[in-house]
């Protein structure tokens, strides 16, 4: 995820329905070949609940998450953009406490707090300062 990030900023002047186009394509391009030898599709039989699940899978989890992911990319920059992969465990645990009725350790609490400080510090810009008179 980091080094996509970095990468990605070379596609900053880019609309980022191009970058996620050309990942999408470059990846079909490459497991095709595989996907043909090793599971040889003609001999399966998926259902419509499967082939339906797969084009939900593949426009929203896939197509749709790489376009959100250059439009960050393109909006926040790649720190920005990687700074969201920590906050998914807050979110995980939230969810955990609100939903499951999970419990949360002081130790938890602390951590927790220490990821958003990070995530904070590593996405609110710096205020410049007046100069000293």
């Amino acid at each position: 995820m980091q080094g996509a990030a970095i990468f990605g900023r070379g596609f900053k002047s880019l609309d980022p329905m191009m970058p996620a186009a050309g990942s999408l394509i470059c990846g079909a391009v490459i497991l095709m070949p595989l996907s043909l030898a090793i599971d040889r599709p003609w001999t399966l039989a998926p259902s419509m609940a499967s082939i339906l699940a797969l084009l939900c899978l593949s426009v929203f989890s896939t197509a749709l998450a790489f376009v959100i992911y250059f439009r960050l990319v393109h909006t926040l920059g790649s720190v920005g953009t990687t700074a969201q992969a920590y906050l998914r465990v807050p979110i995980g645990v939230a969810i955990g406490i609100l939903f499951l009725g999970e419990s949360i350790s002081s130790t938890a609490l602390v951590g927790l707090a220490c990821v958003i400080t990070g995530v904070a510090a590593m996405t609110i810009p710096n205020c410049k300062r007046a100069p000293a008179v």
